[in-house]
């Protein structure tokens, strides 16, 4: 009795003790709470998150203090930081509307539509009356539509949006679905005033800004598009973009003295930072050519503005002029007598990209190294740390060195495209797309960053954004052909040939050969499409026998002949355009071709043999008469003899060693084919098609640990693609790995379209087996084998028979 009680009396105590704890640990986390509200009074906002996070540590599902952290992220525009926040208080507290509508406007601020209508809804149900909410869901039916291009949903969301600014008149989700209605609708006059509306509401909002140029630009009210572009130049002085778009709206017009004028006159001699002086440089680099760039900083220097930094921009000139190692020698002195400083480092910097271009990576690592021992947050070292980290597949590190380069310069759009590249890498197409858009709006809509977006979403069959995307940037980059090109190439895709002709029009104004052979192939493509073929090649003809058309126009009548069927009178058009000029090599290669794919090989050998004769160095004529000869498998031994003759002349012409790496593949010397593909990998890890390729033989031929690993990080970009091959390298992998479900939703869309590889067959029935889908294993393994010879001794075909006896005699159907 005495021990039970003494046994009591010690459980009760320590029961106290912990409570005691307890009740401390939550008075300590109070304490802090208290204290983070007091440094946010006081507007010290860094010293209040500290405080925020040491509650979470004592107190983890502390409500306000995470909502606190969360308004402050966001105040601050760290959107994915208040996103993760709010998130975790919605976890928490599932009743919590104020965190769900946070969470629904940051989605939607990030054109995150899906999330966006996810959260507003989960947010109206507690609150179904509330407009706010039902505003987020309306904007985000709109943002889906245009993604999906549903034309009736944007009709009825823009209506919808229309009926409720009754009662929000101040909503600007509302006001942005309102506006972009009438920018797709060409209502430009109404599109002005609704964002003159919106500007008075938010005048300093930068996207209703650049939209108002690009309404002003599609109305011809080019004095208005030049009077805002200086406004913005004068209402944001510290984003050197608003002075770059000026200056490109100027270009656009060929207005270049204008442009000049603009740029000197931004110049202050007096001023301790000579930024100015770098964009006239740059800007006469680009329009004046390279000497006259160099002549500019040669007056600076000699008028006794003798600054390092003007001796390395004038090195780096010289580097452009082809005078690299007089440019590499400049850069060396400069920086031998350098004190460290800002200049030095960006000195240090400049040597580190030459030393790069000039293959010595180990003397551009070891600059970038010493600028960052010095300065660790320099945006331009942590560039070129980042991009190396990508190109070696540390994803995980890039991404982290280019957060720490956005903190210091958050609207570089070079930052945020690598950052694109990195989640690209990942195989993260969300924040590749965010990344991509966030680029654009940095640069202001300029056409790189434009037309790198833009192909993003046609990618992704996103064509009304990508169509948007090109025309807001041509509204300030008028006629820039590398804009109209894939603009026309988008309306082909959707079969919009009012449009797509519209594009030949603006084409064929310009003074550009390239231009107009787009045109040409714009303008036959609509007449067949809309007429017949013989009309769209009657109309290329006219263009020939005119005058008004080159090689272009007589390849696409040649194409147009083939792709319909009529190959006798292919080859007669190639014929006589041969007999035009029968020695010009460029004519027998395409006649070759026409032979080739008319069913004349070896007239077609012949002619390539020739070709090769007379000049070696003819990768289209080497890799035309390989594939011409590895057709026939007798020949295989002679193809592998071609390529290794073609590579002795030609040893880094990527298509030879992709021919080679195939052959070798296809003759069964699988490490071979890994080792050329590694070469090519090593030499540019970003080509998608290597990175398959060679993450393909490594999954399917090894089955170490240490192999599966790396084709899996290789792997990785190949998450949720739309292309057959790719999906089912990915898909395989996940399978190895043990992500079974992940590699299903893979495989068998892999497997639907490629329905004819018995490797994929394969690969999708091993799924099934391992997630006990027999009959569906069974099914996939039956398929996969009739497909093959009997006799195939590959692994995968002796497992697929393996597998298909054994699920048989255990009574597995297709059935059950």
């Amino acid at each position: 009795m005495n021990a039970r009680k003494t046994l009591t009396g010690l459980v009760l105590a320590m029961a106290i003790v912990a409570l005691g704890a307890c009740d401390s640990a939550e008075e300590r986390a109070e304490q802090h709470y208290q204290s983070g509200l007091a440094y946010l009074e006081a507007g010290d906002l860094d010293r209040a998150l500290v405080e925020f996070r040491n509650v979470f540590k004592l107190n983890g599902n502390h409500r306000e203090a995470r909502r606190s952290y969360a308004e402050i992220e966001r105040g601050r525009g760290r959107l994915r930081e208040a996103f993760a926040q709010y998130l975790r208080l919605a976890e928490q507290f599932p009743d919590d509307l104020d965190a769900a509508r946070a969470l629904a406007e940051i989605a939607a601020e990030a054109s995150d539509w899906a999330t966006a209508g996810r959260y507003a809804e989960a947010a109206r149900a507690a609150a179904p009356d509330d407009a706010g909410l039902r505003a987020i869901r309306i904007a985000a039916d709109y943002g889906i539509a245009i993604e999906t291009n549903d034309v009736a949903r944007v009709v009825a969301s823009a209506a919808a949006a229309r009926a409720l600014r009754a009662d929000l008149p101040d909503n600007l989700l509302l006001r942005r679905v309102i506006i972009d209605d009438h920018v797709r609708a060409e209502d430009f006059d109404e599109a002005l005033a609704e964002l003159d509306g919106a500007l008075a509401l938010v005048p300093d909002d930068r996207t209703l800004r650049a939209q108002r140029l690009s309404v002003l630009a599609a109305l011809g009210d080019d004095p208005g598009v030049e009077a805002g572009l200086r406004d913005m130049v004068a209402r944001f002085p510290d984003d050197p973009e608003m002075g770059t778009t000026l200056v490109r709206w100027h270009v656009a017009r060929r207005e270049i003295d204008k442009a000049e004028a603009f740029l000197r006159g931004r110049i202050d001699p007096a001023a301790p930072d000579q930024q100015q002086v770098f964009e006239l440089v740059r800007f006469l680099a680009e329009e004046r050519g390279a000497d006259a760039a160099s002549a500019e900083l040669e007056r600076v220097i000699a008028s006794g503005q003798d600054a390092p930094a003007y001796r390395a921009a004038h090195a780096a000139f010289i580097f452009d002029l082809g005078r690299q190692d007089e440019a590499i020698a400049a850069m060396r002195a400069l920086l031998d007598s350098a004190a460290p400083s800002a200049e030095a480092r960006q000195s240090r910097i400049g040597l580190a990209r030459m030393l790069s271009m000039t293959g010595d990576a180990a003397g551009a690592r070891a600059l970038v190294h010493e600028v960052l021992a010095e300065d660790p947050g320099d945006a331009e070292a942590l560039k070129l740390k980042a991009r190396w980290l990508i190109l070696g597949d540390s994803v995980g590190d890039s991404i982290a060195v280019l957060r720490r380069a956005l903190a210091q310069t958050p609207r570089d759009a070079e930052i945020l495209t690598l950052m694109a590249e990195a989640y690209e890498r990942d195989g993260n197409h969300d924040l590749v797309r965010e990344s991509l858009a966030r680029a654009v709006a940095a640069a202001n809509r300029a056409p790189a960053e434009s037309l790198r977006y833009a192909r993003f979403l046609a990618a992704e069959n996103k064509l009304l954004p990508a169509e948007g995307v090109l025309i807001d940037a041509l509204r300030i980059a008028p006629g820039d052909a590398s804009l109209l090109v894939p603009l026309g190439r988008i309306y082909m895709r959707a079969q919009d040939w009012h449009r797509a002709d519209s594009v030949a029009a603006a084409l064929e104004a310009l003074d550009d050969p390239a231009a107009r052979a787009a045109a040409q192939e714009f303008r036959a493509a609509s007449i067949a499409a809309r007429q017949d073929t013989d009309q769209a090649i009657a109309y290329l003809q006219g263009l020939v026998d005119e005058g008004a058309a080159g090689l272009s126009a007589r390849i696409a009548i040649l194409r147009a002949h083939l792709d319909s069927g009529n190959n006798a009178k292919a080859r007669a058009y190639s014929a006589r355009l041969l007999a035009t000029d029968p020695a010009d090599r460029e004519l027998r290669f395409i006649d070759a071709s026409v032979r080739a794919l008319t069913g004349d090989a070896a007239g077609a050998e012949t002619v390539y043999r020739a070709l090769l004769d007379e000049d070696p160095r003819l990768v289209p004529a080497w890799m035309a008469l390989i594939r011409l000869v590895a057709a026939d498998a007798a020949r295989l031994d002679e193809a592998t003899a071609l390529v290794d003759a073609a590579l002795a002349v030609l040893p880094q012409a990527d298509d030879l060693n992709w021919a080679r790496a195939g052959l070798l593949e296809k003759g069964g010397d699988i490490e071979a084919a890994i080792a050329v593909y590694e070469a090519m990998y090593r030499a540019n890890s970003a080509n998608p098609i290597v990175a398959n390729n060679l993450a393909s033989l490594l999954s399917n031929h090894r089955s170490d640990a240490e192999s599966i690993a790396r084709a899996a990080v290789i792997a990785r970009r190949l998450r949720g693609s739309s292309l057959a091959p790719y999906q089912d390298t990915y898909g395989w992998i996940a399978h190895l790995r043990g992500n079974h479900d992940e590699a299903i939703a893979h495989l068998e869309k892999a497997a639907a379209t490629l329905d004819r590889d018995p490797t994929v067959q394969y690969h999708l029935a091993m799924a099934y087996l391992a997630r006990d889908r027999r009959s569906e294993a069974l099914a996939r393994f039956r398929n996969a084998l009739a497909l093959l010879e009997p006799g195939d001794a590959r692994a995968f075909a002796v497992g697929a028979r393996r597998e298909a006896a054994r699920l048989e005699a255990e009574g597995v159907t297709l059935d059950n």
